[in-house]
């Protein structure tokens, strides 16, 4: 019994400590830049040893980390499940779901191409992509359920667009679009998405 408390309290502490490390590293990346920051100031910003910070991860690593978190804080309410008939049309939904992931990239366009190179290079700490994926895919989802679409090929219409978000990303991490641009391509393919409900 007392050894569970000790091993829970260790837990927590480790828990508390890297959160403190991930919201140093998010203040210093903001303040200075990803590429102006070191590892020594992340761990004199959060008042603990270089080894603290390592065993979170390296730079690379907790730059996943506050976009994962930014990220999680965004990530849309799921649309309401309603009477037949009465649901907002799948396409607005679809079109807008996006639009707090691409407001959290222009935010800062350094730290974002960052982050993108990271997702580039596939890391495993990119996990957190896959449980976006997941999540994001089951909200289009229901949002085309919900406007009447079959279940499969709502599923599949989530999956173009989670795609569609991806691959806007990378344009925009290449600097070759803009975020204007990549909204009206997100809305083009909704659109086509859910225009497929009758074909």
């Amino acid at each position: 019994m007392f050894g569970e408390h000790v091993h829970s309290t260790r837990a927590e502490q480790k828990r508390r400590t890297a959160a403190r490390i991930v919201r140093a590293a998010a203040r210093l990346f903001h303040e200075r830049g990803f590429q102006s920051t070191t590892v020594r100031q992340i761990a004199s910003e959060a008042e603990v040893s270089v080894g603290a910070v390592m065993a979170v991860g390296d730079k690379e690593s907790l730059l996943s980390l506050v976009y994962d978190q930014a990220i999680a804080d965004r990530i849309p309410a799921p649309p309401e499940p309603v009477e037949a008939g009465a649901a907002p049309p799948a396409v607005d939904y679809l079109t807008h779901y996006f639009d707090p992931f691409l407001a959290l990239f222009a935010e800062n366009d350094d730290l974002a191409r960052a982050y993108f190179r990271t997702l580039a290079r596939g890391r495993p700490e990119n996990a957190a992509l896959g449980t976006l994926r997941t999540l994001s895919e089951g909200n289009l989802t229901a949002a085309m359920v919900n406007d009447g679409m079959d279940e499969a090929r709502a599923r599949l219409g989530a999956q173009v667009m989670f795609a569609g978000y991806l691959g806007e990303l990378m344009l925009l991490a290449a600097g070759t679009t803009e975020p204007r641009q990549t909204a009206a391509r997100l809305g083009t393919i909704a659109a086509f998405v859910t225009a497929q409900e009758g074909n």
